[in-house]
């Protein structure tokens, strides 16, 4: 399983702050066990200690120890005040019980070694372990046993004060809750301060470092790596920030060494060319004519004034698939037989026409001896060896480039066929769907208004869904018919005198919801000092619509529209003029642009964006969302956008830095309509329009 660099130093951290403080709590556990059995047993060597002065005192006024009476109760006075204590027993030197404080402790087993150190006198104070069954259970005791001794100095008794190891399990049980819960506190600080540490520290410059560095990996070698906390990873961003522009400077290099290049290669084709041109003066030399030939990359025959097969080069020899010997001294006819060439006599002609100084280019279908068939392209010249004059055939390998060529040309014309199917099936889609789609939205008008209250809500809901469905498939037959008729050319505009800026006002307003549902800002810059124009209002009005609302969808929420009029002078040219030059003149222009901060559009989109049907992006992400984020829809609007603006004689085209869904770095249409459709039909003084 792969896991990150962060994962691993924060599981490895955790790992060894567990472990440290869990061995570190067991040793702190073991050493307080040791604490509290070292001073249970200094608590009972005490008591047991106290007992015995208490018995000396009374066996020095003369009394006998089994004739004491008391003894039991001072035990159970001793009890009383520790309650941590677990028996106090006197037995004799043999291990009988004479006093307890508890008549279960009667059964006091005999430790072993006592007996005999009492016996030969050696007092001493003991601990050890001994173990007893009370009530049926076998329980284990720290004993702390001190001799008794008799005023003679001998020992005649033990005083025996122990506890049970079932009093420091509780207390250790108690202390061990405590111990945990402090534990999870410590490790979950600290495991959080190395979280912390980690992230800051460690995982966010090398994320800063690996950003930067697959921004350069992906050529962008401009980017630059800004400084970082960390000494270590700063000299890295540093270093890396230093490839980086020596990458730049490399790439630049190169680039002007490939241009360098092309202007080599350019040279030495110039020099190729010339170098043909000056193979007339080659011919002086022999010699030097074969070693040119025989490193020619072409096949090379050369021909006598017999007709007969003079020279061959070892190209020709791969060529044909024949060896020289095989060729050499062979008639051009039996040679042309030999290659399998269709109709020899007109190469025969064509070698006639070469050796009387025409040059022949011809392309030629041969076989070679190995079998297969390839087209050659065949370059014959007349070239002279003293005062014979001689034809040099050159044979190239052109099978390739035949094939590309019959592929390219199959594949125009399939690609035009393609179109004008398209085409075709554009109109009779259109035509073949706007009478049912008529029906269905007649019928759903009338059940959804004149049969509202005798139709269930939910069949009402249903048919309305449906109504809606048809208005947007009737939308986009609209747009078809209207694709059709503009390819068609049969799109008619009712031309009239219009304010443009009152147009792009409508259209705005129009628009002003989708505007508001989208929470984007519309900013309008209208120039109120350009004058009407010459255009259809309702295709002008669906053009800009077609316009703001491709802005609209492809800008993000909360951003910006701006739509733009101007008046500018552009050089164009006059219908029927036959010079280039001379029939091009200054007019008068109206500019609208329509600018966004939306996702942007590629390079290579930029142009085919007017096309029909073309749509950028995954066919996925299409959305019968009108105005929604990235909503795609048929790839009708630009096309019929694009026709209405030639219908005016103007221009249309999009400007945008590229497509980028996270930087948005939008787009800018550009519409240019002539304040009349047709430029030069009418001497307009437009020096007069503008104020």
């Amino acid at each position: 399983m792969n896991m990150t660099l962060e994962k691993r130093i924060i599981a490895f951290s955790f790992l060894i702050l567990f472990l440290t403080i869990i061995v570190s709590s067991g040793m702190d556990m073991m050493a307080l066990r040791k604490d509290q059995v070292n001073s249970l047993n200094l608590r009972s060597q005490g008591l047991a200690t106290a007992l015995k002065s208490n018995i000396e005192k009374v066996l020095n006024l003369g009394l006998e120890l089994k004739d004491m009476t008391g003894l039991s109760e001072k035990c159970r006075e001793i009890m009383e005040g520790n309650p941590d204590i677990a028996y106090c027993v006197v037995t004799d030197l043999a291990g009988g019980v004479l006093f307890a404080n508890d008549p279960r402790y009667h059964a006091f087993p005999v430790r072993p070694g006592r007996g005999e150190a009492a016996a030969q006198g050696r007092p001493a104070v003991s601990r050890g372990r001994v173990s007893m069954t009370i009530a049926g259970k076998k329980l284990e005791f720290m004993d702390s046993a001190v001799q008794i001794m008799s005023p003679y100095g001998k020992p005649i008794a033990q005083a025996h004060v122990g506890f049970s190891e079932k009093v420091v399990f509780d207390k250790m049980k108690a202390m061990l809750f405590k111990t945990l819960f402090l534990l999870v506190i410590s490790l979950v600080v600290s495991f959080s301060l190395v979280v912390l540490f980690v992230k800051k520290y460690v995982m966010h410059p090398i994320s800063t470092l690996l950003k930067g560095v697959k921004q350069i990996s992906e050529g962008a070698f401009d980017t630059r790596i800004g400084e970082v906390r960390v000494y270590e990873f700063n000299e890295l961003a540093r270093n890396v920030n230093i490839m980086s522009q020596f990458l730049k400077n490399r790439d630049e290099q190169i680039k002007k060494n490939y241009q360098e290049m092309e202007r080599t290669y350019a040279e030495l084709h110039e020099s190729y060319r010339k170098l043909e041109s000056l193979s007339s003066d080659l011919e002086r030399s022999e010699d030097l004519y074969k070693s040119l030939m025989e490193d020619a990359s072409d096949a090379i025959v050369v021909i006598g004034a017999d007709h007969s097969v003079r020279m061959v080069n070892k190209m020709a020899e791969e060529f044909f698939g024949y060896q020289a010997n095989e060729l050499l001294g062979l008639p051009l006819t039996k040679m042309l037989l030999l290659l399998n060439i269709g109709n020899i006599p007109k190469f025969q002609m064509m070698f006639r026409e070469a050796a009387a100084g025409v040059h022949i280019a011809e392309e030629m279908q041969l076989s070679k001896k190995e079998g297969g068939v390839m087209v050659a392209m065949l370059h014959a010249s007349s070239i002279k060896s003293g005062s014979e004059n001689l034809v040099q055939a050159i044979f190239r390998d052109v099978t390739r480039e035949r094939e590309i060529i019959v592929n390219l040309e199959k594949s125009s014309a399939d690609l035009a066929r393609l179109n004008r199917m398209k085409d075709s099936f554009l109109g009779l889609a259109s035509h073949e769907l706007k009478t049912p789609l008529t029906v269905i939205m007649g019928y759903s008008e009338l059940i959804t208004t004149d049969l509202a209250d005798r139709v269930d809500k939910t069949v009402l809901e249903m048919v309305m869904n449906i109504a809606n469905a048809a208005s947007r498939l009737d939308n986009i037959i609209k747009d078809m018919v209207d694709v059709s008729m503009i390819d068609e050319k049969r799109l008619q505009l009712k031309m009239e005198d219009i304010q443009l800026n009152r147009l792009i006002e409508a259209s705005v307003n129009e628009l002003r919801f989708f505007f508001s549902m989208r929470k984007q800002e519309i900013v309008v810059n209208l120039d109120e000092s350009i004058p009407s124009m010459r255009g259809d209002a309702l295709r002008l009005m669906q053009l800009l619509s077609n316009i703001l609302g491709n802005a609209i969808k492809f800008t993000p929420d909360g951003g910006r529209i701006t739509i733009s009029s101007s008046a500018k002078y552009l050089l164009r040219g006059i219908p029927g003029a036959d010079s280039p030059t001379s029939g091009r003149e200054h007019h008068l222009f109206l500019e609208i642009t329509v600018t966004d901060t939306g996702i942007g559009i590629d390079r290579e989109d930029q142009v085919r964006v007017f096309e029909k049907f073309y749509e950028v992006g995954n066919i996925q992400e299409h959305s019968s969302g009108k105005v929604a984020f990235k909503a795609k829809g048929a790839g009708l609007g630009l096309s019929i956008a694009k026709g209405i603006v030639d219908m005016h004689g103007g221009e249309i085209w999009v400007e945008s830095p590229g497509y980028n869904p996270d930087r948005f770095p939008g787009s800018t249409f550009h519409i240019l309509l002539p304040l009349t459709p047709g430029l030069g039909e009418n001497a307009t003084n437009y020096n007069t329009l503008l104020r």
